[in-house]
């Protein structure tokens, strides 16, 4: 329903109701809200504009309906008399989203809600895709940074894809000015690490600030620094600061870095769970592929259980590791701890972009049948060894592009896989 024919229909309940309320007005005093028990009468009264006392003409009841219905929340707003009480009754929208902060300089969380909800006593974190509402609150994060010295214009945007969960969310973002990564003052480094941490911390200042993921990138950056030294017992703690430093051009975020190293530690032992669905001998044979000294042993044993995992079906499998320190010994151990849902079962696969002819020879090639345990490592050796003993395929494979992508639908857990083959660009001779 459209902005304007949900606004025509409230005109038409209205002129319904006319005769009820001709003769004499009403005092919002008696006037009650039903349908939406999540917002308290005070609240919808405030959304609604009506003022305490205030006498009510068959005109004011239209308005502080079409203001209710503005604010998109509501996807029909109706009112009826029922003896002196005039009753509002609110169909709320389905269709509310979560807000998401791209690059504002804000810090998300229960005080910035809090500040919403005085300045919008409706806003319960969801936003509407459009109306009085989604505007405010848009207008209100301008006002917000304007406090800070920043004068941004802002955007609202439906965007799906956000976070790790692909949200679909109401994005907000700073269209102008750029919103950068200031200057990062570092705390705590030894005299050893100094240099380092002195080349990362220059090496991020002036990329792009991103409001939820700057800090934690940025605390990630500096674990992964101090880790690869042997500093496993390292905390990283990042905070932003004021003032912020603003110009006509950009505006950049200063940053703090704190450095606990630590001390530096061995790799003592890595204590797989004993019953894990994938034994850990297959983990040690795919360990065993990867190039010597292509990084950190505990990371490169992780990443083998993550393959060994999505080779048996467990798609979803999440690992955690638990260190163990020896302050004596100065070595650490981990203890790991391996979470994994149902196996997926493949269900299906498809040849985009190939020529009949190839593809009939690709169906034949592939020996993954409905059902199987869907083996993830199955698909990128599939296209290398269908071509092997089929000259005309190896000759047409040297013309085209391969990819590959995978649907695991986490309800059934089937596997649809389709590989896309593109014509690849030829270079001039």
């Amino acid at each position: 329903m459209t902005k304007q024919s949900r606004a025509i229909g409230i005109a038409l309940l209205l002129l319904c109701s006319l005769p009820l309320l001709a003769q004499k007005k009403v005092s919002s005093k008696a006037v009650r809200f039903q349908g939406a028990p999540q917002y308290t009468q005070q609240e919808l009264l405030a959304a609604a504009g009506l003022k305490p006392d205030a006498p009510l003409s068959v005109r004011d009841v239209k308005t502080h309906a079409k203001q209710l219905n503005d604010t998109g929340l509501f996807k029909e707003v109706k009112f009826a008399s029922e003896g002196k009480t005039l009753v509002y009754t609110l169909t709320p929208s389905s269709q509310l989203f979560p807000m998401h902060l791209e690059n504002l300089p804000l810090a998300p969380g229960k005080e910035l809600d809090a500040t919403l909800h005085r300045l919008f006593p409706l806003y319960r974190g969801l936003l509407p895709a459009s109306g009085s509402l989604l505007e405010g609150v848009r207008q209100a994060f301008e006002e917000l940074l304007a406090a800070k010295g920043v004068k941004a214009t802002v955007k609202a945007s439906l965007t799906s894809g956000l976070g790790p969960q692909k949200l679909t969310a109401m994005n907000f973002a700073v269209v102008s000015p750029a919103v950068h990564i200031g200057r990062i003052q570092l705390a705590g480094i030894s005299a050893a690490m100094q240099a380092k941490a002195s080349l990362l911390a220059s090496g991020q200042t002036g990329n792009s600030f991103d409001t939820e993921n700057t800090a934690l990138g940025l605390r990630h950056a500096f674990e992964d620094l101090f880790q690869d030294q042997g500093y496993a017992a390292v905390q990283v703690d990042v905070v932003p600061v004021d003032p912020l430093v603003v110009s006509d051009q950009s505006v950049d975020i200063p940053f703090t870095v704190t450095i606990e190293e630590g001390g530096i530690y061995k790799l003592g032992t890595i204590d797989y769970p004993a019953g894990a669905l994938v034994a850990r001998a297959d983990v040690e044979k795919i360990l065993s592929k990867y190039p010597a000294g292509s990084g950190r042993p505990l990371d490169l044993f992780l990443l083998a259980i993550h393959d060994a995992y999505h080779a048996n079906g467990y798609l979803d499998c999440s690992v955690v590791s638990h260190p163990s320190f020896h302050e004596a010994t100065h070595i650490v151990n981990y203890s790991l701890e391996i979470a994994a849902s149902p196996q997926y079962r493949f269900a299906s696969v498809k040849f985009d972009g190939a020529p009949d002819a190839m593809a009939a020879k690709l169906k034949l090639a592939w020996k993954m049948m409905p059902g199987d345990v869907f083996d993830e490592s199955y698909l990128a050796n599939f296209a290398s060894l269908a071509q092997k003993k089929d000259k005309p395929m190896t000759k047409w494979m040297q013309t085209v592009i391969v990819t590959n992508d995978v649907k695991a639908d986490p309800a059934t857990h089937e596997v649809n896989c389709t590989f896309h083959f593109a014509k690849a660009v030829q270079s001039p001779r």
